[in-house]
Parts: structure tokens; C-alpha cells; sequence
């Protein structure tokens, strides 16, 4: 474990504990082993990079992708909507002459209401003209009556006379000589009976065919006084349904002026909507440009971690072979396996229990805080998630996360890992690390390690 300071019981022990007590080999040791710490960081953040990298120019290729599509669609869009804004100006002058036309035949139908209502005026006329010349008739046919009367009564006045003239007639032949003047007169009496009963029989007969013709023409004058009353019933039906359609014609035309102003309210809005879609269109162009930039530089971006990579490569083989070198110097140091054991007990019980489970920094820090205290022989106590990050450490880490290093990973698959001797970068000496998992039942939720000095 790599650490950038001492922790504070260290700096109350003697000096001569403090002074370099370490040959060049542990220098070299130690040197080693912060380079294999800085490559197995770098590798973490070179694999991290490559990650980001590969993700946004998969991203940047769907956003290419899109952006193509957008570009497309807004030009696809922007044709549409200059083909709509031509159907809206071709509408809105149908609208127009749609509207001219409805006011006209308003017009039109006013006139014919107009001109419906005089026709009807004057039907009301003829037949008011017509129950006029009805009763004129009726009076007609009863002066006709009362002439009849009196030719009739003439008739019998003659026939009268005719009867008193044949008796003059005969009571003249009776007298003589003497009767001979008065049957003159009866005779020229006789005479003008006849040619009376005669005028009265014509005068009858020429009023029976005045009475005929005026039954005729009454009969005919009712017949066409009901058509005209038919005639007017149909013209008031008319103007009805007339007035009815001139009401629904104002409706539509005012409906038809409201359409039409609507529809040209809607092509300045196309207008409006067809130029902010050619902005689009444009800015969607400019925005495929300025993807291909980004994919440009990002394909730059990673020809660079993978480079990077690879001198990581080569730093972890140098390293590896440097620490391979080192190694071979302390395989002959000497570990108090009882210290060991007893490290082993203080760990495992801390991980068994539940203080740890939470995760919270807060309760770390003082149980790992506790332990340094309790345990002369630590140099470092740490906490970890499952991503490799510290919950909490005293001394302060020097790695950001310690998702490379082989005591974390042993303990993140469950397992207890102690380490082979090394030098303590804090304190030049021999030490060893170990760690253990935080299991929440049968569940790893993190990791506790320690720096453990063997001298």
C-alpha cells in the first residue's frame, strides 16, 4: 500500500527510529514499487479514458447519425411545409373568391326576396280583385233574378191581356154592327199581347243564357281565385324558406369571411414556420459539420490512449521486472507469524461485525481511527467500495482507487489476502499488507485493508 504521509503516532517516536535506516536496495524497492503504483493508476485511468473515448465516439456516431437525419428531415420538412404554404395561398384565394361569391348571391338574394314580395303583393291583389268581381257577379245574378221576376210577371200581365182581348173579341162579334170598332181594338190589343208574350219569351231565353255565362264566369273566377290563393300560399312558403336561406347564407358568408381571414392569419403563420424550418435546416447542416469535428478530434483522442496504453504496457512490464529484480533481496526476511495471527484475529473481527456495513465515512474513520490506536504495529488502515474508491484512510492515500492492486482484488472476490514482505514507502521498513472482505451476510460490500510493519 502506497501512502503520502506518516500517520501521528509515528511522529512521537524516537529519532532514531525516524533517521534512514534502509540500504540502496530498499530505496530502490520503495521506488518500484510508487512506479508500479503510479502505472497501475495511469493503466486505470488510460482504461477509463479508452472507456470514455469509445463511448462518446459511439455516441458521437448516433449523434452524427441523427444529425444526418435531422439535417434530412428538416429539409424534408421545410419542402412540406413550402408545398403546405403553397395550398394555404391557393385556399386562401379560394377562401376570397369563395367569399365574393357568397356576398354576391347574398345580394342576388335579396333582390329575389325583394322582387318574391312584390310578386306576392301583387298575387294578393288579383285575388282581393277576384272576391271583388265574385261579389260584383253575385250582385249581377241577382239583379239577373229579379229582371227574371219581373219579365215573368209581364209573361202573365200578357197572358192576361191576351185572355181579356179574346173576350173582347167576342163579346165585339155578339154587339154587331155596333162591336165592330171595339173588336178593332180588341184585335190590335190581342195583337200587342202576342207580340208581348213573344219579347217576354225571348227576353227569358236571353236572360236564362245571361245567367248561364254569369254561372260559367263565377264558377271560373272561383276556380282561379283558388289557384291564386294556392298560387300566393306557395309564394309565402317560398319567401319563407328564402328569408330561411338568406339568415343561413349571412351565417355562411360570415363564417366563410372568418375562414378566410383565418387562412391568411394560417399563411403568415407557414410563412413564419417555413423560415425558422430553413433556420433549422441550416443550423442542422452547421451542426453535422461540427460532429464530424468532434468524431475527427475524438478518433485523435483515442489514437492517443491507445498510444498512452501502450507506454503503459511497457511502464508495468518495466516495473514488473524491476520488482522481480528487488524481490530477491527479501526473500530471506523473517515474519513474526504470531504478530501476524494476532492482526489476522483484530481484522476479522472488525469485518464480522456490523459498524462497518453502513459505508458511512463517518463511522468509518472511527473504527479504523480506533484500530490505529489499539495497534502500535500498523502503519496504515483503509476502507474501500466495490469500485475501488476509498471510504476512508489514515494516513491519506496516495491512489485515487485501488481497483489494480492485488490486495483489493483478492478481497473483492472474498477471499483473505495477505501480501509478501515489502518496503513501507511511509517508513522505509519491511512491512506487509493485508485484506479482508466486508460481507453483509453472504453479500461483499467493501473492502478493509491494512499496512502491517514486520520489523
Amino acid at each position: 500500500m502506497l501512502f503520502v504521509k506518516k500517520r501521528k503516532e509515528l511522529a512521537s517516536e524516537s529519532t532514531s527510529e525516524q533517521a534512514p535506516t534502509t540500504n540502496i536496495d530498499g530505496q530502490i524497492q520503495v521506488a518500484v514499487d510508487q512506479l508500479k503504483s503510479v502505472v497501475e493508476q495511469m493503466d486505470l485511468t488510460s482504461i477509463a479514458l479508452k472507456d470514455t473515448s469509445a463511448t462518446s465516439k459511439e455516441k458521437t456516431n448516433k449523434l452524427m447519425s441523427h444529425s444526418e437525419k435531422t439535417a434530412n428531415y428538416s429539409l424534408q420538412v421545410a419542402e412540406k411545409m413550402k408545398e403546405i404554404e403553397s395550398s394555404a395561398l391557393h385556399i386562401s384565394a379560394f377562401s376570397q373568391e369563395i367569399l365574393s361569391n357568397s356576398q354576391t348571391s347574398n345580394e342576388e338574394l335579396h333582390h329575389s326576396f325583394d322582387s318574391f314580395q312584390l310578386l306576392l303583393n301583387k298575387f294578393e291583389n288579383i285575388r282581393n280583385s277576384h272576391y271583388s268581381l265574385l261579389e260584383q257577379m253575385n250582385q249581377l245574378v241577382d239583379h239577373s233574378n229579379k229582371i227574371h221576376d219581373i219579365v215573368h210577371t209581364i209573361g202573365s200581365i200578357s197572358q192576361k191581356t191576351k185572355i181579356l182581348a179574346l173576350n173582347a173579341s167576342i163579346e165585339a162579334a155578339r154587339a154587331g154592327e155596333h162591336g165592330k170598332g171595339f173588336s178593332v181594338v180588341a184585335n190590335e190589343v190581342g195583337n200587342l199581347a202576342n207580340q208581348t208574350s213573344q219579347a217576354v219569351d225571348e227576353t227569358r231565353e236571353t236572360i236564362n243564357l245571361i245567367q248561364k255565362e254569369i254561372n260559367t264566369s263565377t264558377e271560373m273566377v272561383k276556380i282561379e281565385t283558388t289557384q291564386v290563393e294556392e298560387g300566393s300560399n306557395e309564394m309565402k312558403k317560398i319567401l319563407q324558406s328564402i328569408n330561411g336561406f338568406k339568415s343561413n347564407l349571412a351565417d355562411i358568408t360570415k363564417m366563410v369571411q372568418e375562414s378566410s381571414e383565418a387562412v391568411v392569419d394560417q399563411r403568415d403563420s407557414l410563412q413564419e414556420i417555413s423560415t425558422l424550418l430553413q433556420e433549422i435546416s441550416q443550423m442542422a447542416i452547421e451542426n453535422k459539420e461540427y460532429v464530424d469535428q468532434v468524431t475527427f478530434a475524438l478518433d485523435n483522442q483515442h489514437t492517443n490512449v491507445e498510444e498512452m496504453r501502450s507506454i503503459n504496457h511497457t511502464l508495468t512490464a518495466t516495473s514488473e521486472e524491476l520488482q522481480s529484480l528487488v524481490k530477491q533481496n527479501l526473500d530471506n526476511i523473517e515474519i513474526d507469524k504470531m504478530l501476524v495471527g494476532r492482526m489476522k484475529q483484530t481484522l476479522s473481527k472488525q469485518v464480522q461485525s456490523d459498524k462497518l456495513l453502513s459505508m458511512d465515512m463517518s463511522v468509518h474513520r472511527q473504527v479504523l481511527d480506533a484500530i490505529l490506536v489499539e495497534n502500535k504495529q500498523l502503519e496504515a488502515v483503509w476502507t474501500n467500495r466495490l469500485d475501488g474508491t476509498f471510504v476512508y484512510s489514515n494516513p491519506a492515500a496516495a491512489l485515487v482507487n485501488a481497483k489494480m492492486r492485488p490486495w483489493f482484488i483478492e478481497a473483492s472476490k472474498g477471499k483473505e489476502y495477505i501480501s509478501d514482505p515489502y518496503i513501507s514507502a511511509v517508513t522505509k521498513k519491511h512491512c506487509i499488507t493485508l485484506s479482508y472482505p466486508i460481507l453483509d451476510g453472504e453479500q461483499i460490500v467493501g473492502v478493509l485493508g491494512a499496512d502491517l510493519s514486520i520489523n
